[in-house]
């Protein structure tokens, strides 16, 4: 038996129409979602080509119709534990201001309606918080649905900003990079 579920949500895009209509996935367990109206695609998962020295959540790049995008790892983003890559692992095609570019998220759920009395503004919190790369909180009945905002996602300054480097001592990091004369394996 063919699993078709990616394929029927990928119809039900041609079927929506504007208003704060969500496509609804999980990250760990909890559900976020993102206007649909962003959305190019969803495509199963299959492993990003790595790129050197691209941040931590940058997972890689896939050819998506002909162009070369990055995927980002939203567990990373919003810095929780790895999980494991599965058959509902799922890649969702996004575009926004200009760019597109790829979120790996663990399931893809649902795509809803939001009435505008159902979505409040997420709390305040820290600028370092995982609130950050949040825009708004959705609610349906006692289900609270965190909305991605993705001009923050695009910012990979940000991005870069408030991850780690890979797989880097980050103290001799700084210090090579506020000393640009010492070289590798010299000591200030």
């Amino acid at each position: 038996m063919v699993d078709r579920t990616m394929d029927i949500l990928n119809l039900q895009f041609t079927g929506l129409v504007g208003g704060n209509q969500q496509l609804i996935f999980l990250i760990g367990s909890e559900e976020f979602g993102v206007d649909v109206l962003r959305v190019q695609e969803m495509i199963r998962y299959s492993s990003p080509v790595k790129v050197p020295n691209a941040p931590t959540a940058v997972r890689g790049v896939i050819n998506f119709r002909g162009e070369v995008i990055p995927v980002l790892d939203m567990r990373m983003i919003f810095q929780l534990p790895a999980g494991n890559y599965n058959e509902y692992t799922v890649i969702i095609v996004v575009e926004t201001s200009g760019k597109i570019f790829g979120l790996i998220v663990d399931r893809v759920l649902d795509m809803i309606g939001l009435e505008d009395g159902n979505i409040q503004p997420t709390p305040e919190f820290s600028a370092k918080e995982k609130t950050r790369y949040l825009k708004a909180m959705g609610k349906i009945g006692s289900r609270l649905i965190l909305l991605v905002d993705l001009e923050r996602l695009v910012d990979f300054g940000t991005i870069e900003e408030l991850l780690p480097l890979p797989h880097t001592d980050q103290a001799k990091e700084s210090e090579i990079l506020t000393n640009p004369n010492l070289e590798d394996g010299e000591q200030g």
